[in-house]
């Protein structure tokens, strides 16, 4: 009998010991499945440097030529060329490549640019005496920039994250050339040709500009220059008879250029961002 009443009061123990240790697991925090980290885009900046290539249109600027001389040229020769204007504009296609780097704070984007491409910017034109007609003096005249720079600031607001609206200014530099001559038919037929080589000339460049990001590293752009390299001018003596005489050709070099482009950012956006629990 005492067995009995042994073995049934350990029974009872192990159950009341069992219980209590289920209710103490119950009251332990459970361990579910930690939540997965949440990805936010990269967050996209102007900041960087960049290269890329354009190509566009010159046209326009200014479009007369001015013609002296000595003493010895005649009233009718005068009368022919001065003053006179290019009778086409001048026009043509540019292209090249650019080099910049850009700083963004907060929307607003500061950064140089520098670039170069090669030009076919010309005109010429022909003018005869108003009074005798070509068949008495006919003045010919032509113009062209062969390749054109810049070294400019630009400063711009980071519309809409990805779109950017600058303006821009600086140093243009370009290679400009002149060429004319005055031919008399009548009288002593006299000639006086002037060729200026290309040289290089400096001037200045302000314009606009908006460019969009399609990626984290590629943009386009579209942009608007006004340049103006000073004037040109070619000194022509007379050939035929050769005498003292000579004649002078003088011009401005200016005109505009819209060109479009494609820049390559280096870096890009910052980084992926994970949320952490």
């Amino acid at each position: 009998m005492r067995k009995y009443l042994l073995a049934g009061a350990a029974v009872a123990a192990l159950s009341i010991g069992a219980g209590s240790l289920g209710a103490l697991a119950a009251d332990l925090p459970s361990r579910g499945v930690a939540p997965a980290p949440v990805y936010a885009a990269p967050i996209f900046t102007w900041s960087g440097f960049y290269v890329g290539l354009n190509a566009g249109y010159g046209f326009g600027g200014n479009k007369s030529i001015t013609v002296g001389g000595s003493p010895l040229i005649t009233a009718s020769q005068l009368a022919g060329t001065v003053p006179f204007a290019l009778s086409k504009e001048r026009d043509g296609f540019i292209g090249g490549g650019q080099i910049g780097y850009n700083i963004q704070s907060g929307a607003v984007v500061y950064g140089v640019e520098a670039d170069f491409q090669g030009a076919d910017i010309k005109s010429s034109a022909s003018h005869c005496d108003p009074v005798g007609g070509c068949a008495n003096v006919m003045t010919t005249a032509t113009t062209k920039l062969d390749w054109f720079g810049t070294l400019r600031g630009r400063i711009g607001f980071a519309a809409f994250d990805r779109t950017l609206l600058y303006v821009t200014g600086g140093l243009a530099v370009g290679s400009s050339k002149l060429s004319a001559n005055i031919n008399e038919f009548a009288l002593a037929g006299r000639q006086f040709n002037a060729s200026s080589s290309s040289s290089t000339r400096a001037g200045y460049t302000v314009g606009a500009g908006a460019e969009y990001a399609f990626s984290q590293n590629w943009s386009a752009k579209i942009e608007y220059l006004y340049y103006d390299l000073g004037s040109r001018s070619a000194v022509g003596l007379q050939t035929n008879p050769v005498g003292p005489e000579f004649a002078t050709y003088r011009t401005k070099t200016d005109g505009h250029i819209v060109r479009v482009g494609l820049n390559y950012r280096f870096g890009g956006a910052a980084g992926p961002i994970f949320a952490k629990y």
